[in-house]
């Protein structure tokens, strides 16, 4: 039965991280889409912006590490379905390689807000 489950997760797990790929550059487009929309919304002050780059990072569970009166910069790690199957797929060991990679090693998906890239865009 275990044989069964891995020939079956290894496939499922190649076509989830192609899926993955996609749907991270949909992700991003958000954000992107996001700073556009204040960049050309002149009615805004910097503060004003700043907190809703804030809001914007707890809304989508980002941590904010680092934060001035012209910037934020929020990190959020990313688990990876795909390559949880793809660690089930290898015996199991690449399960548990992909979990402490995750931990200790995968580093964040860092976003930075910054109100003078805006301003002189």
């Amino acid at each position: 039965m275990t044989t069964i489950i891995m020939l079956i997760s290894l496939p499922i797990g190649i076509y989830i991280l192609f899926k993955e790929k996609k749907e991270m550059q949909k992700y991003q487009a958000i954000f992107d889409n996001f700073y556009k929309n204040l960049a050309s919304d002149n009615s805004l002050s910097n503060d004003k912006k700043i907190n809703l780059a804030k809001e914007m990072f707890y809304k989508n569970n980002y941590n904010i590490v680092k934060s001035t009166d012209e910037s934020v910069m929020a990190e959020k790690k990313l688990f990876s379905v795909g390559w949880l199957f793809v660690g089930i797929g290898t015996l199991y060991v690449g399960l548990i390689v992909y979990i402490i990679y995750f931990f200790y090693f995968q580093k964040p998906h860092i976003l930075i807000f910054d109100t003078k890239m805006i301003s002189s865009s």
